[in-house]
């Protein structure tokens, strides 16, 4: 690390796993450790903390003692073993989702740190969707869930999370979040649930890693030869999480179901309404609301509100009515106030 991280940035980097790796040790900013000491701070794993001496490695702290932070705000960086990184990325969590009332960390700040770690999984996701990747990915969708059901004051935060960043990797991020918000508003309380649909709401486009990217990218309207390959996206998408355990068969299902409509003109099977799971039409709705309102290369983001009202007008055979009005009124408004 060429210089000295902030407090938030440290939590970051432990949580989100962007860490230097060098012969079974890690290398972890101090900041974590001696920026924001205090009563309410969560005690520390018993971890050893170690320097690197030219080529030989050195104990600074062993695991069963207490660490001195006069002695650590010496040094910008600690190394500790790779083994014990699964516990210090714990204690970063613990401190990011800790409810607002007794968090040191300010809570746009942690809602950056959330953002941010969302955005960096499904980046890496898109290179190249591993299992470690994956598991990841479930990692971040939890704490979502996490911040939602323990802290209120945390809901408007997690809203703002879905819009106004660049299309390609917070598209995901935004459907995700609302699809929790959305399923959390429909009387969906069950925090396993909420991490499936969520967890869909991440990974429902992840199919498009095997699409060529000039399609992907391409700024104007698609050929229908390349509307052909990019319909692939859904059953690609299955095929890449299929075989995975820590995915849910409702979390595969909607990221195939996603494209569906109730009419039977979507893909990939063409089914209609009272065929599609709950979860697959909650991803739907969001996927559509989250692009409408993003800016992207070809078209600037609509207001939420002017997204409803060309959903009502345009869309309303793609999307379920009971859970559109729903989503309306988490924006703050009322259907039938789009007709005015």
């Amino acid at each position: 690390m060429s210089s000295k991280l902030s407090y938030s940035e440290a939590l970051e980097s432990v949580y989100v796993g962007h860490l230097k790796h060098d012969k079974g040790y890690v290398e972890i900013s101090t900041s974590l450790f001696v920026e924001k000491i205090d009563v309410d701070m969560p005690t520390l794993p018993p971890i050893g903390f170690y320097s690197f001496k030219g080529e030989k490695i050195e104990l600074l702290k062993p695991p069963d003692q207490p660490y001195s932070p006069l002695i650590l705000s010496l040094h910008e960086t600690v190394w500790v073993k790779e083994g014990d990184l699964d516990s210090l990325r714990k204690f970063a969590e613990s401190v990011i989702l800790k409810p607002t009332t007794s968090n040191t960390l300010p809570p746009q700040k942690r809602m950056d740190i959330l953002r941010r770690s969302a955005m960096s999984v499904v980046e890496d996701l898109f290179e190249s969707p591993t299992q470690e990747k994956i598991e990841k990915s479930v990692n971040v969708v939890r704490s979502f869930v996490y911040v939602m059901m323990k802290d209120p004051k945390a809901y408007l935060l997690l809203i703002k999370l879905s819009s106004h960043d660049p299309y390609t990797l917070q598209h995901s991020v935004g459907t995700a979040v609302n699809a929790i918000i959305l399923a959390r508003k429909l009387g969906i309380t069950q925090d396993k649930e909420l991490l499936d649909v969520g967890l869909a709401g991440l990974l429902h486009d992840i199919g498009k890693v095997r699409i060529r990217k000039e399609i992907i990218n391409k700024p104007g309207p698609l050929t229908e030869s390349e509307w052909q390959e990019m319909r692939q996206h859904s059953l690609e998408g299955f095929e890449i999480v299929k075989d995975n355990p820590q995915i849910s068969a409702r979390t595969k299902r909607a990221i195939l179901e996603h494209h569906e409509d109730n009419i039977g003109t979507g893909y990939p099977s063409g089914l209609k309404a009272d065929q599609i799971d709950i979860f697959s039409k909650i991803v739907s709705i969001c996927d559509i609301f989250n692009a409408l309102t993003t800016d992207r290369t070809y078209a600037k983001g609509r207001s939420a509100f002017e997204a409803f009202q060309f959903m009502r007008d345009k869309l309303m055979h793609k999307v379920d009515d009971h859970i559109f009005t729903q989503l309306v009124m988490i924006y703050g408004g009322h259907v039938e106030e789009l007709n005015q």
